[in-house]
């Protein structure tokens, strides 16, 4: 198979080549004896997997070679251990200039990442294995020899403009940690100017509170990145909160499973959130969080494609001479993510242009 070429300066750079993710087919929970659950889960996956497949073949039809995970060919028990599925692709690596960075190594990503040379892949969080219901980090965090293929990170909080690397993470203490030192001077060698954002307190991931659609253009949930000062004169669409925190239906899942999950319809089915919260707390995130409205994906400057329709976002684009198409993710609140997390950029025209010069 020919070499796979990573790039990326800019998330609105245009886009050539793009991992979509994908969620294990129904057949894998052929174990479960309950109708309660088997039947309304089967109906989030087999309608994620039709979402998924209509947001494929809208990249393709913009000019996007679209890579997706090998389900195929990667065994898995999910009668055993129900881990992770390799369906947020964004949460799980990165690609910053002309490296990609693997933080979470699902096997059924190997065909692909096989195909990228080996000096461009860095791999900065290890999961020991996925035999048992957590994973252990094999690293002194403290240690600077640490190796470099063990280093943390959280890809989801990164974006990049041309020479500006912006980065931040939900974690506590994180900007003192000696991996953000050794992840700054990397890319700092590299050309970056890496600016560590104030995100701690802003719930979420980075992705799902703040988006750069183009040079001069904004959309965000909240102003705690000090954008006056790091984005001077810049055009920047404040979103409201979450306006389904306050449907019914939601509050109600929401006082059972505390806002993390939700599947419209089954606020009462009690068997179904039993087993969701025992059995598959790596699938769910915190929804509760996240503006999909923020989570968009550019296919460049002119188009980005979005999860569904918000007058004050497409007045904004409209504004900004930016199409938007609508790839609608109907079990969003299930899964907690949107097109963005849903997609990795792989490769993107373009350079490491200076936007502020």
């Amino acid at each position: 198979m020919p070499e796979l070429k990573v790039k990326g300066y800019s998330t609105f750079h245009p886009l050539k080549t793009c991992l979509v993710g994908d969620v294990f087919p129904v057949d894998k929970f052929n174990h479960l004896k309950s109708d309660k659950i088997l039947s309304p889960l089967s109906k989030v996956i087999e309608e994620t997997k039709e979402d998924m497949e209509h947001l494929s073949s809208t990249l393709k039809k913009f000019g996007v070679d679209v890579f997706r995970p090998n389900m195929a060919d990667t065994p898995v028990d999910l009668s055993t251990y129900a881990r992770k599925p390799p369906q947020q692709t964004r949460d799980d690596m990165a690609v910053v200039g002309e490296n990609i960075y693997i933080a979470n190594n699902l096997p059924e990503y190997g065909t692909m990442l096989d195909r990228i040379p080996e000096q461009n892949r860095f791999y900065p969080k290890r999961y020991m294995d996925y035999t048992h219901d957590s994973f252990t980090y094999d690293l002194n965090l403290s240690d600077p020899n640490t190796p470099d293929q063990q280093r943390l990170l959280s890809t989801s909080f990164i974006h990049l403009m041309g020479k500006d690397l912006y980065w931040g993470t939900n974690q506590p203490g994180w900007s003192s940690s000696p991996l953000i030192a050794y992840h700054k001077s990397r890319w700092q060698s590299e050309g970056f100017r890496v600016h560590l954002m104030d995100t701690e307190n802003m719930g979420g991931h980075g992705d799902a509170t703040w988006c750069i659609l183009k040079p001069g253009v904004i959309v965000t949930l909240h102003d705690l990145q000090n954008y006056n000062d790091k984005f001077p004169g810049w055009d920047i669409c404040y979103l409201e909160d979450k306006y389904w925190d306050q449907l019914s239906p939601f509050r109600t899942m929401k006082n059972k499973v505390g806002g993390k999950w939700w599947i419209h319809g089954e606020e009462h089915n009690d068997q179904l959130i039993d087993y969701v919260e025992s059995w598959l707390g790596d699938w769910v995130g915190y929804c509760e969080e996240t503006v999909f409205e923020v989570n968009m994906l550019s296919v460049n400057e002119e188009c980005v494609i979005v999860n569904n329709y918000n007058k004050k976002v497409f007045d904004f684009l409209e504004k900004h001479k930016i199409e938007p198409i609508i790839c609608q993710q109907r079990h969003r609140w299930f899964w907690d993510g949107g097109v963005h997390c849903l997609t990795q950029d792989i490769y993107r025209e373009g350079t490491q242009i200076d936007y502020f010069a």
